[in-house]
């Protein structure tokens, strides 16, 4: 991707270290060509260089007076205007002051003379050197703008040179994060009797908040536990507060898959250890193949689809359904719901129903209801999320995915 250097000006007292190393340039070779010692007089030539410093820089002073003016009365309302018009509007100004310099030259040339050499004195006339005096400003204008345009050049290019330092180590970062975030979700799903389950995770940037993962409890071939989670925001943060959910939610399915205690116990330690602006809404679910049944509590996640026969149910929690994190103390409870051969569950993030395509039109729940049905015949889990996904796609086109997507399907028989 192309972009343009920052559009960096030169600081004001380089600039006039820059106006005040070409005065005294041109001074010194004013003086080199010029001079003409008094033979009396044996430090004529080093007193002759000083009274063409004193020019030079009597000059250069009217001339910076008014790019002063310039700066200050006249440029911000040039911004708009293109760079070449500055500049033209710039040089305008400079020559302005150049002309008023020469011409009070007519006094400060004798007063700077005879200062130096009393007994002598000179007559200085504008337009007996008028050719040579507008030479001059020309040489002025070329080696100026050159000068001050390489030294911006300078700067523009060590600021585009941190910028892209910087963006190389904030990539790093979230390369890291990104794997520190998708290494907490499963490569390959579980192996459980009468169960297949898949999941999906797409950050809509390098890094975002939303994962899954599974719960197995060693030794058992019929319970089966799974999450399905949104942390809010983007980027590190949110993939950091990702990790730290997992792993609490790990350490607390060691001790026993039980839903709602499992999300009361993180939650005062996430209030405690997250910003008040970040929250965790997630669903956590439990198969039970002995007893038939999907238990689940959900935590200010999307409500889990059910579909039977060809029909959708919408499984709604009766209890709190806050994100988990967000306040100090809630009482969070267990929905369940019978299952039979044949049933099919939908939990997802809502970077899926509200997708938008390019007329800013959300996917909405009718069409991912209607994905879903669609499914009913597909044999795999694997391809029935891939089926809903490929439907989002052909959605949302070329538009820009918005929110993470996070999607786990899970087929029974």
């Amino acid at each position: 991707m192309s972009r343009s250097f920052p559009n960096k000006e030169t600081p004001l007292l380089k600039e006039l270290a820059i106006w005040f190393l070409i005065a005294t340039g041109l001074a010194v070779i004013n003086w080199f060509i010029f001079y003409r010692p008094y033979p009396e007089d044996p430090n004529s030539s080093m007193k002759l260089l000083f009274v063409h410093l004193a020019y030079s820089y009597f000059v250069f002073l009217h001339i910076l007076i008014l790019i002063a003016i310039f700066r200050t009365l006249f440029l911000e309302r040039l911004k708009p205007a293109s760079r070449l018009i500055q500049e033209a509007s710039g040089l305008t100004f400079a020559f302005i002051g150049f002309a008023i310099g020469v011409f009070n030259m007519q006094w400060f040339a004798d007063y700077a003379h005879s200062y130096m050499f009393p007994d002598h004195s000179i007559n200085f006339n504008v337009s007996d050197t008028l050719i040579y005096w507008l030479g001059v400003f020309v040489a002025i204008g070329i080696i100026g703008l050159f000068a001050v345009s390489y030294y911006t050049m300078r700067l523009n290019l060590k600021a585009s040179y941190r910028i892209h330092l910087d963006r190389e180590r904030l990539q790093g970062e979230l390369d890291t994060a990104r794997k520190m975030q998708m290494g907490i979700m499963p490569s390959e799903a579980p192996e459980m009797p009468g169960v297949d389950i898949a999941g999906i995770c797409l950050p809509a940037t390098e890094v975002g908040g939303d994962y899954f993962d599974y719960f197995q409890k060693n030794g058992s071939d019929s319970e089966l536990g799974f999450t399905v989670a949104d942390v809010s925001g983007k980027g590190m943060s949110a993939a950091m507060t990702a990790v730290m959910v997992s792993g609490m939610l790990h350490a607390e399915a060691a001790r026993g898959l039980k839903t709602a205690e499992m999300l009361n116990r993180i939650n005062g330690p996430l209030f405690k250890k997250t910003d008040r602006r970040m929250f965790t809404a997630l669903l956590f679910g439990i198969l039970n193949m002995k007893q038939m049944q999907f238990t689940f509590t959900n935590a200010g996640q999307s409500p889990p689809l059910l579909l039977r026969d060809g029909a959708i149910t919408v499984l709604k929690a009766k209890g709190p359904r806050l994100p988990v994190g967000i306040t100090k103390q809630v009482d969070y409870t267990n929905e369940s719901t019978p299952l039979k051969p044949g049933d099919r569950l939908l939990i997802y993030t809502d970077g899926v129903n509200e997708a938008m395509n390019q007329n800013r039109k959300q996917f909405g729940d009718p069409r991912l209801m209607n994905a879903f049905s669609e499914t009913a015949d597909i044999q795999s889990a694997e391809e029935a999320l891939a089926s809903i996904q490929s439907k989002v796609n052909d959605f949302t086109g070329s538009e820009a995915q918005h929110d993470d997507i996070t999607m786990v399907y899970v087929k029974i028989g």
